[in-house]
């Protein structure tokens, strides 16, 4: 099941963008691709997500990123240690899922959508064995301009080992209506 998941998000996803990037470094590889408005709107929109919930979703930027660890060691995902900023260095702010959980209780959204949006989203932390994939979105505040993404993650099996880092710079977010 799980090498379906990182398939689908690498190859066969319906909101493919022409923008994936694909990085292999120390033994993980790491897939990144921004998505647009329109693309979250209408992926969540077809999974039932209702109207007030989706237009919420279309005021943020997702980034859709996947991951393999390739590595014989444990691999640590923690999103409280990846870094966004802006081109004059500022933070890039990350929604949380209690930030969502908060917007969605505001909103009234049904439990049922607020988990079927949960399960898309990639989780706050969590190891990754040898040869695990795990993928998912993460929104972001969307900055006016390029951004860089720095994704650090600690290795072996407390954590202890030499971390691996990956930074991708030069991404940016779509305003809504912009052309694909």
């Amino acid at each position: 099941m799980r090498q379906y998941l990182l398939l689908w998000l690498l190859c066969g996803s319906p909101l493919a963008s022409a923008a994936d990037i694909r990085i292999t470094r120390e033994g993980l590889d790491f897939f990144i691709s921004v998505r647009t408005p329109e693309q979250t709107g209408a992926f969540y929109a077809a999974r039932g997500l209702p109207p007030m919930a989706v237009q919420e979703i279309t005021k943020t930027c997702f980034l859709t990123v996947g991951l393999h660890n390739r590595r014989t060691d444990t691999l640590w995902l923690d999103l409280a240690a990846w870094r966004l900023t802006d081109a004059s260095g500022q933070v890039v702010a990350r929604i949380s899922r209690p930030e969502w959980t908060a917007r969605w209780n505001a909103l009234h959204v049904p439990l049922a959508a607020q988990s079927t949006f949960g399960w898309t989203q990639l989780p706050e932390t969590r190891d990754m064995q040898p040869d695990e994939t795990v993928g998912g979105n993460v929104p972001i505040v969307p900055p006016a301009g390029k951004f860089t993404l720095t994704a650090r993650f600690r290795t072996g099996v407390t954590g202890a080992g030499r971390p691996v880092e990956i930074s991708v710079p030069g991404l940016s977010c779509a305003p809504a209506g912009a052309p694909k």
